[in-house]
Parts: structure tokens; C-alpha cells; sequence
């Protein structure tokens, strides 16, 4: 996705802070701003499972972590 994000957030580089640029733009693409600022962890997981695999939802059938992982890791 770095093609599409280079231009679109002006990135130079695939630094540590330009991958957490994209990991913040991809979470307010999935609406899972507000949720997670209201605390519901839960459906911002739920919102942004389509795009990382290592969140439970998704279809990439590469294992994931469960709910209960990701909240204990928060």
C-alpha cells in the first residue's frame, strides 16, 4: 500500500513514523477513530480486520490473534 500512501500523506521514506502514518490513515478509513477514543476496542478490531491479519475477523487464514489477545495487549 506505500504507492498509494507515499502521495496521498507526502511521504519520503518507509521510516517507523511513515508506517505508523498509514497505520492511523487505514484506521480512519475504516471509521475506528471515535471507537477506539470511546474505548470500544472491540469494534475498532472488528472494523479494521479486513486489513490486518492479525486481527480475528479476517479471511487471510494466517492465524491471527484472538480478541483477548489484542485487548491485553492495549
Amino acid at each position: 500500500y506505500f504507492q498509494v500512501y507515499e502521495k496521498q500523506l507526502g511521504l519520503s521514506d518507509f521510516s517507523p513514523l511513515a508506517q505508523d502514518k498509514i497505520a492511523l490513515q487505514q484506521i480512519k478509513e475504516c471509521r475506528a477513530i471515535q471507537p477506539i477514543l470511546d474505548g470500544n476496542l472491540e469494534f475498532a478490531i472488528k472494523a479494521c480486520s479486513n486489513i490486518w491479519a492479525s486481527f480475528p475477523g479476517n479471511s487471510y487464514g494466517q492465524g491471527g490473534k484472538s480478541l483477548a489477545t489484542l485487548l491485553a495487549k492495549y
